[in-house]
């Protein structure tokens, strides 16, 4: 069992009528892109490059980890 509750704006105290479907505010709402797609740029890492050095460290003390 589950029951539903709608919060709008513009509902009164005991106002049970249906809100009809939720406006959503413009610009909220994702959308098909329809048009031209760039091509990526991709950054290669050569030799002449500096290298990065990166520290892993396992964290310690965390019971059932």
């Amino acid at each position: 069992m589950f029951s539903t509750l709608k919060v709008r704006e513009g509902l009164g105290r005991n106002d049970y009528k249906d809100p009809r479907p939720y406006q959503f505010p413009k610009g909220s709402v994702a959308y098909e892109f329809v048009g031209e797609t760039l091509d990526a740029q991709r950054q290669s890492i050569t030799d002449d490059k500096a290298a990065i050095e990166v520290q892993v460290r396992k964290p310690t003390g965390h019971a059932g980890h």
